[in-house]
């Protein structure tokens, strides 16, 4: 199922069938389009689309699975940057805020709330996955065992700030954010072993 949301084989087809169903999604949102329209957009054959994706709601799957991995390579590259985890974790934050402005997920929630939602609700089991996973990764690529729970709790407090974005974390003050971050993170680290300054 992963291999098939946006990370599959990386051929051009399939680069220009996700391009052309992200500008469809921005476009037209989520029910404006049909499979056809992204196959003429694609200049590719219909045959083509479907041997890769089984209809409109596996290219939106796939779609916000592409989106979400390039995300977390922000995430990882912008980690990788600084030295100790507590700053580690606050770049990856900082990543993740500045991708989710103009994202496509901002997008359909804004143009196609409800039709939306269950793609980051009941239908999100994937995408949960590839975070976790990609999250578990960075971490280990630390040194540091990673605890499942614990990339699990990590993604999925990401996701619930993307579906709830009012909060009472400052998001709009960098440093007040910092400190936000390095309070919530130290538990996690605590949890794994992990002193500070690490």
């Amino acid at each position: 199922v992963l291999a098939s949301l946006g990370g599959g084989d990386g051929s051009d087809l399939e680069r220009r069938v996700l391009d052309a169903t992200e500008a469809l999604l921005r476009s037209s949102g989520l029910r404006r389009w049909s499979v056809d329209d992204v196959v003429d957009r694609a200049g590719v054959g219909r045959t083509s689309v479907y041997r890769r994706f089984d209809g409109r709601d596996q290219l939106v799957h796939a779609v916000l699975a592409r989106e979400l991995r390039a995300t977390l390579a922000a995430m990882a590259d912008a980690a990788a940057a600084v030295p100790d985890l507590e700053s580690k974790a606050v770049a990856a934050v900082h990543a993740a805020l500045e991708a989710l402005d103009g994202s496509v997920v901002d997008s359909l929630l804004r143009s196609d709330p409800a039709v939306f939602l269950p793609f980051l609700t009941t239908g999100a089991g994937p995408l949960l996955a590839i975070a976790r996973t990609s999250i578990a990764a960075q971490v280990a690529a630390v040194g540091v065992e990673p605890l499942p729970e614990a990339a699990e709790a990590a993604a999925r407090f990401g996701l619930s700030f993307v579906l709830t974005r009012d909060t009472v974390l400052p998001v709009h003050d960098p440093q007040l954010m910092d400190e936000a971050v390095r309070r919530m993170v130290r538990p996690f680290l605590v949890a794994l072993g992990v002193t500070a300054a690490r």
